[in-house]
């Protein structure tokens, strides 16, 4: 643990404390049960104590939330006749014997053939390089409709980059680089949308603050809504 980072306890609360040159304290409770407490780099264990203990029943429940999706969740075993998500859509795995490996996105189902057909790991791995290829194809075509949507916005994203992220669905960087999580290619496109516009919004603004929040809601009103219901996947 360095210098700039600490772990604590409160109320049967484990947590980790970032400091840095951030003005405001802030919780975040991730999709993996963690909380995070940010702080300002001269913040005293008191305060810290205390702000956890008033938002305590706040933490609780969100990361009690998190820890019974994640128990709940199904336990893949990447076999015939599963069911995995795809663009909104529960889609059955079928799997075939062949000496070429492919993958092909149908209406309901999910095709797959490779040499070993009772291979978990390697009928994974196939999945999600066909989640992979899909996210390229589709990913830069909502970027582009967003971008012609919001056109008198003039954004302009250095780049997109697509892959695996555990913890986010997207971010931006100060360069104006946007990532966005493969495992978007899940979720209907309505939840793309929002994340690709809650990243665009970082290129005018770097942070969460309000006038960050009025220009998404400008661009996308519904976007509280979605959020909530984007919670429910855990990844």
């Amino acid at each position: 643990m360095t210098k700039d980072q600490r772990t604590g306890n409160i109320q049967g609360i484990e947590f980790k404390v970032i400091y840095s040159s951030r003005r405001s304290l802030g919780i975040s409770v991730l999709p993996d049960s963690s909380v995070i407490v940010r702080v300002p780099n001269r913040t005293t264990d008191k305060t810290i104590s205390r702000i956890v203990n008033e938002k305590a029943s706040w933490i609780i429940k969100h990361r009690d939330n998190y820890i019974k999706l994640d128990n709940s969740k199904l336990k893949r075993s990447y076999a015939e006749g599963e069911i995995h998500l795809f663009r909104g859509q529960e889609s059955v795995l079928r799997i075939e014997k062949s000496a070429r490996s492919y993958i092909r996105f149908c209406d309901s189902f999910i095709e797959l053939g490779l040499a070993g057909t009772d291979d978990a790991r390697a009928i994974k791995s196939l999945l999600y390089k066909g989640y992979k290829n899909e996210a390229m194809i589709l990913f830069p075509m909502i970027l582009n409709a967003m971008l012609k949507k919001y056109e008198d916005q003039m954004f302009k994203p250095a780049s997109l980059v697509i892959r695996t992220m555990k913890r986010r669905w997207g971010s931006c960087s100060n360069r104006g680089i946007i990532t966005l999580s493969t495992e978007l290619v899940k979720l209907p496109d309505l939840y793309i949308e929002y994340v690709v516009t809650h990243e665009l919004c970082h290129l005018k603004h770097h942070n969460h603050g309000a006038k960050y929040y009025i220009l998404l809601s400008e661009l996308f009103p519904e976007w509280k809504t979605v959020r909530k219901e984007l919670r429910k996947y855990i990844q």
